[in-house]
């Protein structure tokens, strides 16, 4: 009904906005619902096959969703859409597909660049940038699950490089800002752990 039926009471020439969606996304996407053959292969990257995953989701179209998941099992994840793909797992509905899509397909993408070291996982927070604290959160959840996924030990490495005082502080202050701890003891707090590992 919405792509098809002619209603002159929308009136002529309006403009809808699209929040959240690529342009040529939602392009390709209204120009399959006129007929036009949708080429999966022509979604080059996990973030536009996604937003056509929502897209056939929404509107049901449940042959084109499958296409579009096995598409998106055929992507990769790189350094440089990492941070980008784990939102996009923050975005995803609790128990569905393409969470767990998504989330093997990040799996993967840190077994293979850090296996379960810790003194690895330092590194790699360093080296992926941008990552806001809920973004970190959910990239420790997979991490802690990548034992148990491959049926080994889920215990790691703990030779993790020693950090700076100041190194410390900024982590345990910004871990403790999203966790919304009481602001009036936000420095007592800080302190607390800081001096504790100077020790």
């Amino acid at each position: 009904k919405m792509f098809f039926e002619s209603d002159k009471s929308r009136g002529q020439g309006m403009v809808i906005e699209v929040k959240n969606m690529e342009k040529d996304v939602f392009r390709m996407f209204l120009n399959h619902m006129y007929g036009k053959d949708l080429v999966v292969e022509e979604l080059q990257d996990v973030p536009s096959t996604f937003g056509m995953f929502q897209l056939t989701e929404k509107y049901d179209i449940v042959e084109l969703k499958e296409k579009i998941l096995a598409r998106m099992k055929s992507q990769t994840v790189e350094k440089d859409t990492f941070v980008t793909i784990v939102n996009l797992v923050g975005q995803c509905k609790e128990h569905s597909e393409v969470k767990d899509v998504l989330q093997s397909m990040v799996s993967s993408y840190l077994q293979g660049t850090m296996g379960m070291s810790m003194s690895k996982l330092t590194m790699f927070m360093a080296e992926h940038g941008g990552m806001d604290g809920q973004t970190m959160v959910l990239v420790l959840e997979m991490v802690s699950k990548i034992g148990g996924e491959e049926g080994g030990s889920k215990e790691v490495e703990m030779q993790t490089p020693p950090a700076s005082p100041q190194s410390r502080k900024e982590i345990v202050m910004e871990f403790l800002e999203f966790c919304n701890f009481p602001g009036d003891r936000l420095e007592e707090m800080v302190d607390m752990f800081t001096d504790d590992g100077d020790r």
